[in-house]
């Protein structure tokens, strides 16, 4: 277990010789492998070490003929990286990262990780300096199996927030900047902040941005809670009971303190040649099943055989029940307002069946972020293997073994999609999803791009790819 004084870390579905998810009955072919002694050069001794600190992955360097597999690779370095100790915390609560705390107007404020700044909301709610960020799509909410609510937290690192201040500054132009991806593009950013008397140690990571969802540690069995990484964090305090149609905030007590437990996490950046940033994401093990997908065969008769994986939910899940169907699944229990329909004042939670607030069963409805199709079977296989291979490398029983990455997804040539209809390539997992953030819109978008674009405007402009990115954020230092 991680720990510090004030704050509480402790840093897959089963993964087993073959796979994260459903157990499968033998391995699929390893077409994304790392090597031991790679995977050591992560380590910032050299070497990997049980709950180890792990550097992050140079995204400047990131290779210009590169594979699938370096994506993925990036990606769960990246991961790796912020669940690293960091003194007595970790890298995400360090004087490297902020929390993007937002206005009712929707201005963001950057505010120190290192600051007792854990302030986590649910979509919908009113801010009061609380991040309002939650489920996709609006003011969706979720609940475990065991009734606790998912809430959640956007944390950016100080390059992130030192670009978005120079181009709000108009130190760097704003027309037409992307998401910096060159030497060049970053050097304006570190000697600004150098010019403030900041040093950007972590520059070659380029501009990261992390969306995480966490779960109230005491709806985890008292023997796994070890596997999760922690933090103690304010929350509102809703009062309710199960089957409720409306669950209010304490009036009294508006807010509470609670040790969370991290349930999924979105890594976002640029890499060299990637303005459009590659979206990847993370999840725990135990938070649902996997649809029905496809994996290749290690044996191959004269080329790949492709294998389906059926749907199995037996198990202990935190948002499945052992056993359950996928019908009657992924189907919102409850909003979170103000909203019209259901009528849901500000700040409430409501019912939007006659079932009252209570729990849904969810499963991963595009296992690795593509259709359960043939076609997607080297894909899965390669996320697979990857992490299989890191479980493998990790050292003892490093809590960050229970986490996998399921998907992560880019464009061919590093073109920003103008919209969500545009035909820029994507590669990867295409239709990418996490189970705790995207829960109710697995199937009806296309994927991250689907919302990450520039919206029609200049394609150019990279940056509103970014829903945090804004002119209107309060920058760092005055202009």
């Amino acid at each position: 277990m991680l720990r510090k004084f004030s704050r509480a870390f402790v840093c897959i579905s089963v993964l087993t010789i073959v796979g994260i998810g459903n157990s499968l009955a033998y391995s699929p072919v390893a077409t994304c492998n790392l090597s031991d002694s790679n995977f050591d050069s992560w380590f910032v001794s050299g070497k990997a070490s049980k709950n180890g600190p792990v550097t992050f992955a140079n995204s400047v360097d990131f290779p210009e003929e590169n594979t699938v597999c370096d994506f993925y690779k990036w990606s769960h370095q990246m991961f790796l990286w912020v669940t690293s100790p960091a003194g007595q915390s970790i890298v995400l609560e360090s004087a490297l990262f902020y929390d993007v705390i937002f206005d009712a107007e929707g201005n963001g404020t950057y505010v120190s990780s290192s600051e007792d700044s854990n302030k986590f909301n649910l979509r919908g709610a009113k801010p009061q300096r609380i991040q309002a960020a939650g489920q996709a799509g609006g003011g969706d909410t979720l609940l475990t199996l065991n009734g606790s609510l998912v809430y959640f937290g956007i944390n950016v690192n100080d390059v992130y927030a030192w670009f978005n201040t120079a181009v709000t500054n108009g130190v760097i132009t704003p027309d037409t900047v992307p998401f910096p991806t060159t030497m060049g593009e970053l050097q304006s950013i570190t000697q600004y902040a150098a010019d403030n008397g900041v040093s950007l140690t972590d520059a070659d990571a380029l501009t990261m941005e992390f969306k995480t969802a966490w779960v109230d540690i005491l709806s985890i069995a008292e023997q796994d809670r070890n596997d999760y990484i922690t933090i103690e964090a304010t929350v509102p305090n809703y009062v309710g009971n199960l089957g409720d149609e409306t669950w209010t905030v304490d009036s009294k007590k508006p807010i509470i303190q609670k040790s969370l437990a991290l349930v999924g996490m979105h890594v976002v950046g640029p890499v060299s040649g990637h303005p459009e940033m590659v979206w990847a994401t993370i999840e725990h093990a135990k938070n649902a099943p996997d649809n029905n997908y496809y994996v290749e065969s290690p044996i191959s008769f004269p080329g790949p055989i492709v294998h389906e994986i059926p749907y199995n939910s037996a198990g202990q899940w935190n948002f499945m029940a052992n056993g359950g169907e996928r019908e009657g699944a992924l189907e919102s229990q409850m909003v979170v307002g103000p909203k019209k329909t259901p009528k849901c004042d500000s700040g409430e939670i409501c019912a939007t069946t006659s079932n009252g607030i209570v729990h849904n069963n969810v499963y991963r409805a595009m296992p690795w972020g593509n259709a359960p199709t043939k076609e997607s079977a080297n894909n899965n296989s390669q996320l697979i293997s990857l992490n299989n291979d890191i479980r493998g490398f990790l050292v003892g029983d490093d809590v960050r073994q229970h986490y996998f990455l399921s998907g992560a997804v880019w464009t061919r040539d590093g073109s920003v999609p103008v919209d969500g209809n545009d035909t820029a390539e994507q590669v990867g997992s295409k239709l990418l999803a996490n189970t705790t953030m995207e829960t109710y819109h697995q199937t009806d978008v296309k994927g991250c791009f689907g919302c990450h674009n520039n919206h029609g405007n200049d394609k150019e402009r990279g940056t509103y790819v970014s829903h945090l990115f804004s002119l209107n954020n309060k920058p760092l230092v005055p202009k």
